[in-house]
C-alpha cells in the first residue's frame, strides 16, 4: 500500500516535528530544567505522535484507488491475429492468452471443447487468438512466438494446443512437439532464434493494456464488424455456460 503524505501542508508539518525533536536533547540536557519545563516536552511529545498518527491517515486515505476492470471494450483489432472458425461468423471472441497461464489452460481444457462444438465449428463463433505473455512466466513470450513460428507452416493451432497439453515449454519441449506435427526445424528454429513475432506480440501486450486487460485469460465478446470488435470485457477464467448465456443473447 502506498502512502503520499507529501502534500506542502505536510512537508512543513514533517520539517517542523523534525526541529522540534533535534532541540529536544539540548533541552534535556541543560542544566536547571524545571519540572514545568519537563511536563512541556512530554505533551508535546504526545502531540507530535498525535500528529505523525494523522499525517499516515491523510497520506493513506490519499492513495490513489486501484482501477476497477472495465465491463466493455472499444475497436479491439482482430487483423493479422489467427482465427478459428468461420471468418465470417457473426460474433467474435478474442482471447489474450499467456501459454503458461494455467487459467488459460483451464479454459483450454475445460469451456474450449464445448464452445468450438456447438458454436465455432457451426459457424456462429469465430475465436480470436492474442498474445498477453505475463512478465513472470519466463516461457511465455518464447512459446507465443513459437506458436506463430509454427503458423508459417500451417500449423499454428497444432502448436497452440500443444503447449497447453504439455508442461514443458522451454525450446528443447517446443522441437519435441515441432518435430511431432512434422515442421521443417531448420526454418522453425531460424524464426525462433530470430524472435520473429517480437513485435506483433508487443503490438499484442500494447493494445491488451489500451483495452483494460491486467492478467490472463481476458476476453472480449461482441458482434463481427470487420477487423475491430467492440463488446463485453470479460476477465478471468469462465465456464462454458457463462459464454453460452452471452453468445446466445447476442446471436438474438
Amino acid at each position: 500500500m502506498n502512502m503520499n503524505p507529501a502534500t506542502p501542508k505536510n512537508i512543513v508539518r514533517i520539517l517542523s516535528i523534525f526541529f522540534f525533536l533535534l532541540l529536544i536533547p539540548a533541552s534535556l540536557s541543560a542544566e536547571g530544567i524545571t519540572q514545568e519545563q519537563g511536563k512541556a516536552i512530554l505533551e508535546e511529545l504526545r502531540a507530535i505522535k498525535k500528529e505523525l498518527r494523522e499525517i499516515k491517515k491523510n497520506g493513506i486515505a490519499s492513495a490513489a484507488k486501484p482501477k476497477e476492470r472495465p465491463t466493455k471494450a472499444q475497436n479491439v483489432a482482430t487483423l493479422g491475429s489467427p482465427i478459428l472458425g468461420d471468418l465470417k461468423a457473426p460474433i467474435t471472441l478474442i482471447e489474450f492468452t499467456d501459454y503458461e497461464c494455467p487459467f488459460c489452460k483451464k479454459f483450454y481444457k475445460k469451456t474450449l471443447p464445448e464452445l468450438k462444438k456447438q458454436y465455432i465449428d457451426t459457424g456462429k463463433v469465430r475465436l480470436v487468438v492474442r498474445d498477453f505473455p505475463l512478465p513472470f512466466h519466463k516461457n511465455a513470450r518464447s512459446a507465443a512466438n513459437a506458436a506463430h513460428c509454427a503458423g508459417e507452416q500451417d500449423k499454428f493451432w497444432p502448436m497452440h494446443d500443444a503447449l497447453y497439453e504439455n508442461k514443458n515449454l522451454n525450446r528443447e519441449g517446443i522441437k519435441t512437439y515441432a518435430t511431432k506435427m512434422g515442421l521443417k526445424l531448420k526454418p522453425f528454429e531460424s524464426c525462433l532464434d530470430a524472435k520473429r513475432y517480437k513485435k506483433h506480440i508487443d503490438n499484442d501486450v500494447k493494445e491488451a493494456q489500451m483495452a483494460g486487460v491486467r492478467g490472463t485469460p481476458a476476453f472480449i465478446l461482441g458482434k463481427t464488424t470487420d477487423n475491430l470488435v467492440s463488446g463485453e470485457f470479460v476477465s478471468g477464467h469462465r465456464n462454458f455456460n457463462f459464454f453460452k448465456t452471452r453468445i446466445e443473447k447476442l446471436l438474438k
